[in-house]
């Protein structure tokens, strides 16, 4: 194991101790239980510290250590930090480093850690759970994630928090955690949902209702009773097989077991200027690619029309050749002789034009499509042409 790794297992360790002092119940990931479970190393990725906590579990640690917080040690979350990006908590060592430039100011304390996410209970009422995801989603909207696509909902969401961000963005993000702690701490749920960045899965309530000890990299830590269970919801029945991926460092993430954050920055400067530079940055290549796109598309649309001209005078030589074959209704030899006819119309159509070198080919062709079952392309043909 590599520095990054055993501070990852040290801060598991720590999280243990601290649950077994005050009586709270946790559950190590699906990755690192499956480690536990088919004996493969312990994950290189420093982001895999994850245990999942019922949301009246985490609530109460959250508490306990607001009243003890081991030395150089920090719980962030909704709570305490107003640009936080979610709804669970991270337990973090102050005297590393896991700096994530794409994720801009969302950790005030860009160290190591270990994530702390909550197993919520079913909302009963549909409108409740819906209120309950806009406002979720409109929160993390408005964090730093650079280079992720969002669409209209989303936008939508992000614009009704930041209007209800006159009041103050850390008040709002203290109120809105103790309402989703409110509302999705349900009793008797049938379900626990467990809501990741692209996917939500669904474990039935019976998955942690009994803990197990399992071992990582000698240590003990808790996982579920029913571990087929646990395993086969999250990564299927052939979870056995299944094996990650080596972990390759991103050039946008600064790691380190022997560098604090507050040393980093003091040498390269305020995180506040890091992350403009890193933003100007960002606008530039953004343009540099936009332009080199549009240039590749010049490229390529001109040798398109060079192919079109010469396309077009191989169907006026084969003109009479084609009329006799409408004539005679031998479709399969039309079908089969208008296939390049067909690509560059298909070309053409994404490009908001047709490919028409001869009004009366473009009839037979037509003919050809709709008696060839390809209708909704003659459709789109003929709403450019007539």
């Amino acid at each position: 194991m590599n520095k990054e790794q055993k501070e990852v297992l040290s801060l598991l360790t720590e999280i243990d101790k601290i649950c077994r002092k005050h009586g709270i119940t946790y559950f190590l990931s699906p990755q690192l239980t499956l480690c536990s479970v088919t004996g493969q190393p312990f994950p290189g990725n420093p982001n895999a510290g994850v245990v999942y906590m019922k949301i009246g579990d985490m609530e109460q640690f959250r508490l306990a250590l607001e009243q003890e917080m081991p030395e150089r040690r920090i719980l962030e979350s909704m709570n305490n930090n107003k640009r936080f990006p979610g709804f669970f908590l991270r337990y973090t060592n102050m005297d590393t480093l896991d700096f994530r430039l794409n994720e801009g100011r969302n950790f005030r304390y860009p160290g190591i850690g270990v994530n702390i996410l909550p197993l919520r209970g079913k909302i009963s009422s549909r409108f409740r759970h819906l209120w309950n995801r806009v406002e979720e989603v409109g929160w993390i909207e408005m964090g730093d994630f650079y280079g992720d696509k969002r669409g209209k909902k989303k936008f939508l969401c992000r614009m009704f928090m930041r209007l209800r961000c006159i009041t103050g963005r850390a008040r709002l993000g203290r109120s809105l955690y103790r309402h989703f702690c409110k509302r999705q701490d349900v009793e008797n749920t049938g379900e626990y949902v467990l809501r990741l960045k692209k996917k939500a899965v669904y474990f039935p309530r019976e998955t942690f209702e009994a803990v197990r000890k399992v071992k990582l990299e000698g240590k003990t830590f808790c996982a579920p009773e029913n571990l087929e269970l646990y395993l086969a919801k999250y990564y299927g029945k052939e979870y056995r097989t299944k094996v990650f991926e080596k972990y390759i460092p991103k050039s946008s993430e600064m790691v380190s077991a022997l560098v604090s954050y507050e040393d980093y920055f003091q040498e390269v400067g305020s995180q506040k200027s890091f992350i403009k530079k890193r933003n100007r940055a960002r606008r530039k290549d953004t343009y540099g690619k936009n332009r080199r796109k549009y240039l590749t598309w010049c490229w390529n649309y001109a040798k398109f029309c060079g192919f079109r001209i010469e396309l077009e005078r191989y169907y006026l030589e084969k003109k009479d050749y084609i009329e006799n074959l409408y004539r005679n209704k031998d479709y399969p030899a039309l079908e089969e002789i208008f296939a390049p006819y067909t690509k560059a119309m298909v070309k053409s159509l994404k490009n908001n034009e047709i490919f028409a070198p001869d009004e009366e080919l473009l009839e037979i062709f037509l003919d050809v499509l709709e008696k060839t079952g390809r209708t909704a392309l003659k459709d789109r043909v003929e709403k450019f042409w007539r």
